[in-house]
């Protein structure tokens, strides 16, 4: 019987290669490419897991590029003393074929270690044994009278019924086709989507509908069962490993068609995948913040092209980068809803700060805010408050000293909270509240700043019998906290909702009239590239959560008033927008113009990490012959995060192949002089 063999991907590991591994005469036929598998590993031949990555035969293992190239298979002996694999892991999940082809692809594509791709691309790594009592996380999705009053069956407008008609002509050309619907907030960019969906399920295909916050899974599901009933799975990070375990295993079993969640719902078990939806598209939740970290439409991209699927990507605010390239590339087709379905545009207010101060108003609340959140109190209308901060007091300083209270691990500010603690928001090391500096002892402490806490308590005290919801990281830490706060306010259970991010997007409170934005410009000046870019996705964003049924406004308070950003957010002029920004960005050299690598270098030892940081850049220069302009290295903001220094580097360059070379050059530096693995090299491309 001829001799197979397994190419295997060592789990929970760096190691970026495979191993080859013999396959027993007992277990051929049994094991399959994708397969987790438990095999002797390393000197000791302690039992270790890994994936299938190929079966081989000894032809095909010699035509290997690993096999001409690695020493151990220049000995004669090579190929009879590979050990063999001991059999099938128990009770782990496999990865289908397609599920391995995208982990290898981010490999590639991010130069991540192969194991860590395979264990993203599996968001349930292992059965659970069913608890006959426990329900289906759908079944807590009730679709009332109460709910949305959106009707699913309701005839399109024209604008709508031109993009879902193209959309379905593209699709059944059975190739990939990729579509970007640019919309105003309120336009039925959700309508549409759904009746693409409707037709791509008619032909027994699959679709994976993504979005960006958990906040907005009560909302979107309860949509879908409008018109697809039970037809639907969910997956996100809150819900338990028994609860994905089932939901996961429903789309691997074909009992559903559709598969709604964030970033990982882009992994679905589906075998014929018919299209794929990201919406918000524009918002940062889709870049993974961890290894591997990849961006969601490159991959999305990716998978659409392997499965022949449709890509359709939603954004009242899309980034200048995607805009341009359908605007430009001619591979993208752009569809556009100019107008809401309903209703008009809320009008938007800019309010100048400086002069309420200048009037004696110290306070966040401009008299404007206070004005209109009173009228419409009296309506019995609702008020959505935006706040980017969450916590109370966001600075405590000494006025003896000096001494600003900071976290021992990270270089930022502690933030107090009503709970009577300091707490960073980046490590979680809290303490409780010090009467006294801790430096001098002085008690002339001055606390400033404002977060969601603050907020909603000077809320309470203007408005006080106002019924007042917060949503922020706070108060979500529950299970099914996000969706209760959203159910509450949807049913007028409170009368003001305070929150961060997770309230401006996609929201569809129909009793809402007003919105207002604390303070629209602290965004504006942050060290990045795309500050003006997300400083007007904002504005655009909470602007359009108002006015969705009965005519509403915005309220935009900030101290910069003068800037060109917040003038056109608040006329919602994107188009303005798109072509100041773009001009800006030719002028600087920043993408689309370019392709820009970021190198994240962290390091616990200081003095190590201004060493190799140094190093790095001198190589860089030596090796630039591509004219890319480079800057830094400089410190990280902020400068250290959980015990460990950052430094940057920007590369500017001309392309993606450029990009990666470079990345590829620091890459090999780091494995040939940090042998003690002092060195943490973070890589983005964009």
């Amino acid at each position: 019987m001829e001799q197979i063999f397994a190419n295997i991907i060592v789990d929970a590991t760096t190691l970026n290669k495979s191993f080859i591994f013999k396959v027993s005469d007992e277990l051929k036929g049994k094991i399959k490419r994708g397969d987790k598998v438990v095999f002797p590993f390393g000197r000791g031949n302690n039992d270790k897991e890994g994936f299938v990555l190929e079966l081989l035969t000894l032809d095909e293992l010699k035509e290997k590029k690993f096999y001409k190239e690695d020493r151990y298979f220049k000995s004669k002996d090579a190929i009879d003393n590979l050990k063999s694999i001991k059999g099938l892991a128990k009770g782990k999940i496999a990865a289908s074929d397609i599920l391995l082809k995208i982990a290898i692809f981010i490999c590639k594509e991010y130069a991540a270690p192969i194991s860590l791709c395979v264990n993203a691309v599996l968001p349930v790594k292992k059965e659970i044994r069913k608890n006959t009592r426990q329900r289906d996380v759908i079944d807590n999705y009730v679709v009332a009278d109460h709910a949305i009053d959106n009707d699913y069956n309701a005839i399109l407008n024209d604008e709508q019924r031109e993009i879902v008609d193209n959309i379905i002509s593209e699709h059944k050309k059975n190739e990939f086709d990729e579509h970007l619907i640019y919309g105003v907030t309120g336009s039925g960019k959700t309508e549409v989507y759904i009746k693409v969906v409707e037709e791509v399920l008619r032909e027994g295909k699959k679709a994976i509908i993504m979005i960006p916050e958990i906040a907005l899974t009560h909302q979107t599901v309860i949509r879908l069962k409008q018109k697809f009933d039970k037809n639907i799975a969910i997956i996100h990070s809150r819900m338990s490993k028994g609860e994905k375990y089932i939901q996961y295993k429903k789309c691997e079993d074909n009992e559903v068609d559709i598969l709604v969640g964030p970033r990982s719902a882009l992994f679905a078990p589906f075998e014929n995948l018919g299209v794929v939806v990201i919406d918000e598209v524009d918002d940062m939740a889709y870049k993974s913040d961890t290894t591997p970290r990849y961006d969601t439409l490159t991959v999305a991209r990716y998978r659409c092209s392997e499965e022949k699927a449709t890509l359709i990507t939603l954004s009242a605010t899309p980034s200048i980068k995607i805009y341009h390239e359908a605007k430009e590339s001619g591979r993208i087709h752009l569809h556009r809803l100019s107008k809401r379905a309903s209703g008009d545009m809320p009008k938007a207010i800019l309010v100048d700060m400086r002069e309420e101060y200048k009037n004696g108003n110290k306070t966040i609340f401009s008299k404007t805010l206070v004005d209109r959140i009173k009228e419409r109190l009296d309506n019995k209308e609702q008020i959505m408050l935006y706040m980017n901060r969450r916590g109370y007091d966001t600075i405590f300083t000494c006025k003896n000293c000096g001494e600003t209270y900071k976290c021992p691990h990270c270089d930022v500010a502690l933030v107090s909270h009503n709970d009577g603690k300091m707490k960073c928001h980046y490590c979680g090391y809290e303490i409780k509240e010090p009467l006294a500096c801790p430096n001098c002892h002085s008690t002339d402490i001055e606390k400033y700043g404002m977060g969601t806490e603050k907020l909603e308590e000077q809320c309470m005290d203007l408005f006080p019998d106002a019924k007042i919801l917060r949503m922020d990281r706070d108060t979500t830490l529950r299970k099914d906290s996000h969706d209760k706060i959203v159910e509450k306010f949807r049913k007028g259970e409170a009368d003001i909702l305070i929150g961060t991010q997770m309230i401006i997007k996609g929201h569809d409170f129909p009793r809402v009239t007003l919105v207002a934005i604390m303070r629209a410009d602290l965004t504006l000046y942050v060290e990045d590239y795309k500050s003006s870019e997300e400083t007007f996705s904002m504005i655009t964003q909470c602007v359009g959560r108002s006015g969705r049924k009965i005519a509403g406004e915005s309220i935009i308070q900030a101290y910069d008033v003068d800037s060109d950003t917040l003038k056109l957010a608040a006329k919602q002029d994107f188009d303005a927008f798109y072509n100041m920004e773009l001009a800006s960005r030719k002028r600087l050299y920043y993408p689309p113009f370019s392709t820009i690598l970021s190198i994240t270098l962290a390091s616990e030892l200081k003095n190590v990490l201004d060493k190799e940081s140094i190093g790095i850049k001198k190589l860089i220069d030596t090796k630039n012959k591509v004219d890319a302009i480079v800057l830094g290295p400089t410190s990280a903001n902020p400068e250290k995060v959980k015990d460990a220094y950052f430094k940057k580097i920007i590369i500017k360059c001309k392309n993606k192949i450029e990009a990666k070379q470079f990345r590829k050059l620091v890459i090999n530096y780091i494995e040939y002089v940090d042998k003690k693995n002092l060195i943490k090299a973070i890589f983005d491309i964009e």
